[in-house]
């Protein structure tokens, strides 16, 4: 028998949405602090703790935007045809969010290392996602490429030179929460030995 728990957190895993229609509500600080301190719970190999965040409250994500707009070589990578089209919709979406943290891991000359730092840093931004799903709020992992570039990143105080960009985490209010995508039969992923 599972314990209440189990349950809860079951019920937290399965309903959990990404969404990318946000109400503006702005994230209070103690949210956001409260999601990053159960994000820094993941697992990490050796107890490196490699993810690195940079927060933007809304005042910072209307300048980031500010940003973005000046920087048109931005747009370009990695698809200038579409560039401006996605950085178009992009500016668009950005006030419309209660907060943004972008997520980078500190990279290792050792490919295996590096893997492991990757890896650990995503389980810390799915407990982010699934935290900030269990106090009512909704979440997007993005890899927008015009967050990922090296110039954004500076702009934010994360080091290109010696992180790994993962994403930005957008969060807020869901304006529209996504019905449930389908998903695999565990059947014809897992097999028994």
């Amino acid at each position: 028998m599972n314990s209440p728990h189990a349950e809860a957190i079951a019920d937290c895993i399965r309903t959990r949405r990404t969404v990318k229609a946000y109400t503006g509500e702005a994230v209070p600080r103690a949210q956001l602090e409260r999601w990053l301190d159960l994000a820094c719970w993941a697992p990490s190999h050796r107890l490196t703790q490699p993810w690195r965040f940079a927060v933007l409250d809304q005042p910072a994500i209307v300048r980031l935007a500010e940003f973005l707009r000046g920087e048109p070589t931005i747009a370009a990578v990695p698809d200038p045809a579409k560039g401006a089209a996605k950085l178009a919709k992009l500016l668009d979406r950005l006030p419309a969010l209660g907060a943004m943290i972008q997520v980078t891991w500190m990279r290792d000359a050792n490919t295996a290392i590096d893997l492991e730092e990757h890896a650990a840093a995503s389980a810390a931004i799915q407990n982010l996602l699934l935290a900030a799903h269990a106090d009512g709020w909704a979440g997007f992992w993005s890899t927008t490429a015009a967050l990922g570039q090296a110039k954004t990143l500076m702009w934010c105080g994360l080091d290109p030179t010696t992180q790994g960009f993962l994403g930005s985490v957008w969060l807020g209010r869901a304006a529209q929460v996504p019905p449930p995508p389908p998903r695999i039969a565990l059947v014809d992923r897992v097999r028994w030995l």
